[in-house]
């Protein structure tokens, strides 16, 4: 796990500082690899690369970065993992190649020498690399499948950079702090900002599943792989258990090749369990668990966590997080903050307790909700809801009546996004923006200035963007107006990996982990299970009665029964709603006056709905978060 970044100027003069800008852009990411660094440039000035590096396997010096062929052609910046590196060195040793170290690094650089692009087919991990062509003056940029491991990258100005985070492409003065509207509106309204976007209007995230090609100033993104769609060809509910049992096994067990101190973050939930469970039986070393728990009981998942730990006999780790933990971490949050976002705390202080704990990796049980079916409010709630919205725009005035009573009688904030879909044909995304969206389209605009909302409404339409990333190849039902909730699954399944889960939930995992030098790793993404799991018929998957129940099948009878029969999902959640009530408002609310982008009286009536019960506290948050944010990295920063 590690920090990479690059300078590529294609001015007949170069850049003589181009070594100054690249050690910056390095150093500024010392946090993601403490434990060396490194740099290359090119002799007529105009490329330069560098790494940070965090060691996770083979310690030596010889896996120091950049590293380059033996010929000198190609020089690779690489961070995260390839798992399975091992048998595709065997191939490449097979035609020739000699290794000088025992590292992915060096396989992914010959991989790539011997296969070109077509590299990426071969490798399981989460990775994002850059390799230099010396020859042929080309880069080669690329990310894994899911998502996992970011890369941003801004082509302005005579310059081409790219980094692992946004913080380091700033500091290189390159790039204009200018926020994108359409990022700003789109975080309002989903929580983050959605990719290939970035808060910031120069820079944008090089897509999961892609990789660019960048030459004499010109650069072209292609995609190698994209979510698979329904193929029907295990149709047997138990044959599709036995798989998923030796897929998340095999996954498990490529996660826990390391170098260096290993465990688990235990929220004490079906997914995190489960994860406990697998690598227990993969192997009879130590394994540590690291868990929060909270002086609110309601939110505390102590007493699961124990029982999980005790079961597999882990060495486990609680921590106690109150507010007062949250104030003293204030800044130090939002400067590992990316990206404004409203999730991330959470991942934060389980991480700096990981590292506290003595571990320099940890496995997250990151995807099984939105593989598994775990989220009640979406996999149960949007197709009730379209059935309602179906139903109340089928009666005659039924809309207005209906909108016109939301409108003047409404009780909290779900109710504003409610109406919001009732003036618009009901379609799944109406539906799934209403369970899974921040603020609705109309409050978003009364809350942004107008000129922001303008320019904004030109480059994001939140009714197509979730419709696309649940993917255009995906079968359409010839009428939307008999759509099953077999169908539904997976198009709500795909929708949640390609939106939360990589907008939200991946991105905070890389940031606020990192920030703590801490390697995550999420083996219920292993690509190749995902590919199992989407490619199998819808109604496998279902089970109203007790939420994954492939998970808990493919598990078996190994977790301790209160862990395998909660039919209430809990949630890794912060008592915000009670935090932000008793925190003083001059720590967590900023004064309204230093709201950037946003109207004061909009905020101010946010948060008097909040203190008086009416708004979810998310909202507000979202507010924090950005203004703490803006103030830190864009005013101030």
């Amino acid at each position: 796990m590690c920090g990479i970044c690059g300078i590529f100027d294609y001015r007949d003069q170069g850049n003589p500082i181009i070594e100054d800008l690249i050690l910056r852009m390095r150093d500024s990411m010392i946090h993601r690899g403490p434990d060396d660094a490194g740099v290359y440039i090119s002799l007529d000035k105009k490329v330069g690369i560098a790494h940070r590096r965090l060691s996770i396997i083979d310690l030596s010096p010889a896996g120091h970065q950049p590293m380059s062929t033996s010929d000198k052609r190609f020089t690779i910046v690489h961070n995260g993992e390839v798992y399975n590196y091992k048998e595709i060195r065997e191939v490449l040793e097979s035609k020739g190649y000699k290794f000088k170290s025992n590292t992915d690094t060096e396989v992914i650089l010959y991989s790539y020498a011997e296969w070109g692009p077509g590299c990426l087919e071969k490798f399981r991990g989460m990775y994002a690399f850059a390799i230099w062509d010396d020859f042929e003056k080309k880069l080669f940029l690329a990310r894994d499948r899911l998502g996992i491991k970011p890369v941003y990258y801004s082509n302005t100005g005579g310059t081409f950079v790219f980094a692992s985070e946004l913080k380091a492409l700033k500091s290189s003065g390159l790039i204009s702090s200018d926020i994108n509207p359409a990022a700003l509106v789109a975080y309002l309204m989903l929580g983050s900002v959605p990719c290939p976007v970035t808060i910031y209007q120069s820079v944008y995230a090089l897509e999961p599943g892609s990789y660019l090609i960048w030459q004499n100033g010109v650069f072209e993104t292609h995609r190698y792989w994209d979510l698979p769609v329904q193929t029907g060809e295990v149709n047997d509910k138990e044959e599709a258990v036995e798989r998923i049992k030796e897929l998340l096994l095999e996954s498990v067990r490529l996660r826990m090749i390391s170098d260096v101190p290993l465990g688990a973050f235990l929220s004490g939930g079906l997914d995190s369990s489960s994860l406990v469970a697998l690598m227990r039986k993969v192997s009879n070393g130590t394994i540590r668990t690291c868990s929060m728990i909270f002086e609110e009981k309601e939110y505390s998942e102590a007493s699961y966590a124990k029982a999980v730990a005790e079961a597999f006999e882990t060495e486990h780790y609680e921590r106690v997080i109150t507010l007062e933990d949250l104030k003293a971490e204030w800044d130090k949050i939002f400067w590992a903050m990316d990206q404004p976002t409203i999730d991330g705390v959470n991942t934060y202080f389980v991480s700096k307790t990981a590292k506290e704990a003595g571990l320099t990796v940890a496995l997250s049980g990151l995807g099984g909700d939105e593989l598994f079916g775990g989220y009640p409010n979406t996999f149960r709630g949007i197709p009730r809801l379209l059935k309602l919205l179906r139903f109340v725009q089928g009666i005659p005035a039924g809309q207005k009546v209906a909108v016109w009573v939301l409108n003047n009688f409404a009780i909290n904030s779900k109710f504003n996004k409610l109406s919001d879909a009732l003036s618009r044909p009901p379609t799944v995304a109406s539906a799934y923006l209403v369970m899974r969206g921040l603020f609705s389209l109309k409050e978003v605009k009364s809350l942004v200035l107008p000129e922001i909302w303008d320019e904004a409404i030109k480059g994001f339409n939140p009714l197509l963007y979730i419709p696309e990333q649940a993917g255009a190849s995906f079968s359409i039902t010839p009428n939307p107006l008999q759509l099953t909730p077999a169908y539904l699954y997976n198009w709500i399944s795909r929708a949640e990996l390609r939106t939360y889960t990589h907008n939200q939930l991946l991105r905070d995992t890389d940031t606020m982990s990192m920030a703590h030098s801490l390697e995550v790793r999420v083996p219920l993404l292993d690509h190749i299970l995902v590919d199992f799991l989407l490619s199998l018929d819808e109604d496998l998957k279902i089970n109203e009665v007790l939420p994954k129940s492939l998970l808990i099948k493919a598990i078996g009878g190994n977790l301790p029964r209160m862990v395998r029969n909660r039919k209430k999902k809990h949630g890794f959640t912060f008592p915000f709603a009670f935090w932000l009530k008793k925190a003083s408002k001059d720590i967590i609310q900023s004064p309204i006056e230093e709201f950037l982008f946003l109207k004061k009286e909009k905020i101010k009536y946010i948060f008097l709905n909040f203190y008086h019960g009416k708004v979810h506290w998310s909202r507000p948050w979202a507010l924090i978060v950005f203004n703490n944010w803006t103030r830190k990295m864009v005013k101030n920063g």
